[in-house]
């Protein structure tokens, strides 16, 4: 928090006129546009963000991906994207985007639309509702399976957990400790607090406008690297196929869950240039001579000033 309260404070000079666009101008001349990302984070705060990149302009994901694999300049133009499909984010995003006129992508994990908890959610109830102690976790393949960890430890365990293990031993660990705080009273607090997701009926009904996209996050939003080759393309395929069905329109971009080196693994790439144009992860970095199911992003987030947001694209 300290660290990003500094980083927020050095940036306030990119937000002097004249400063950031001849920066901005040279690297993207220099190395291109690249694609933003976001999770969930209010409107107003958002469009800060966005504003605060002016006159780079948004222009919609397949077209700046094309521009890229084609060898045309994408200086001035970057993508707009936002993972998980969070129901409050997804409408609110949409709506302003619509207003705006830009072109804005969502990458849903359809369990998640159906209804599951995303792991990472799990996480979050559990470092706020399990009591403070020490921990076993429960038949870990990990070296830290005999380890008592207190609860800090275990948090952090449990996050690095769901970067890198099949879906099979992340739930069911998880789901021991929501069990440790799921008395009678409490059956269904973690139904009642996680964030909801967006509708499938919302997501027929917004995908009707040319703007608005919905990609694939997979299915169950798994580390990829923890499935098998046959897993992975089944993440890929079904959920390809469920959002397809519910849109009419052809799915072309994957989103890596947790989008971290150790959390692709080797062969997701290979797999997605199989059934998609592009995926993208969650490594910053500018569109230069990458591999197209292998895309950098530049993430954002609720705690960064427009000043930091600048500094950020200059970085990267």
């Amino acid at each position: 928090m300290k660290g990003k309260i500094i980083k927020n404070i050095c940036s306030k000079p990119l937000m002097f006129p004249g400063v950031f666009y001849p920066i901005e101008s040279m690297l993207g001349k220099m190395f291109g546009g690249f694609i933003s990302c976001w999770h969930d984070l209010p409107a107003e705060i958002f469009k800060l963000h966005v504003e605060s990149l002016h006159p780079s302009k948004p222009i919609p994901l397949k077209e700046l991906i094309e521009r890229h694999k084609t060898g045309k300049s994408t200086k001035g133009c970057f993508a707009l994207t936002f993972d998980d499909g969070i129901g409050t984010t997804v409408r609110d995003i949409s709506n302003l985007c619509a207003s705006m006129g830009w072109p804005v992508t969502f990458y849903v994990p359809t369990g998640y639309v159906d209804g599951g908890i995303l792991p990472y959610q799990k996480v979050e109830f559990i470092d706020q509702y399990l009591p403070i102690g020490n921990y076993l976790i429960p038949n870990n393949s990990k070296d830290i399976q005999n380890k008592k960890l207190n609860k800090q430890q275990l948090v952090q365990s449990l996050t690095n957990l769901i970067y890198t293990e099949h879906f099979k031993v992340v739930n069911r660990i998880l789901d021991y400790f929501v069990e440790q705080i799921l008395d009678k009273e409490k059956k269904n607090l973690l139904y009642e607090e996680y964030p909801k997701p967006i509708t499938w009926d919302e997501i027929e009904k917004l995908s009707k406008n040319p703007i608005i996209s919905f990609q694939s996050h997979s299915v169950t939003h798994t580390a990829v690297s923890g499935l098998s080759e046959n897993e992975i393309e089944d993440e890929m395929i079904k959920s390809k196929e469920i959002i397809e069905q519910h849109t009419g329109l052809k799915v072309h971009s994957f989103c890596y869950p947790y989008g971290a080196e150790k959390s692709i693994g080797v062969y997701a790439p290979k797999i997605a240039a199989k059934h998609y144009n592009s995926a993208v992860t969650l490594m910053r970095g500018r569109l230069k001579k990458n591999n197209p199911y292998y895309l950098p992003r530049i993430d954002f987030y609720n705690g960064d000033s427009p000043g930091f947001v600048r500094l950020k694209v200059i970085l990267n």
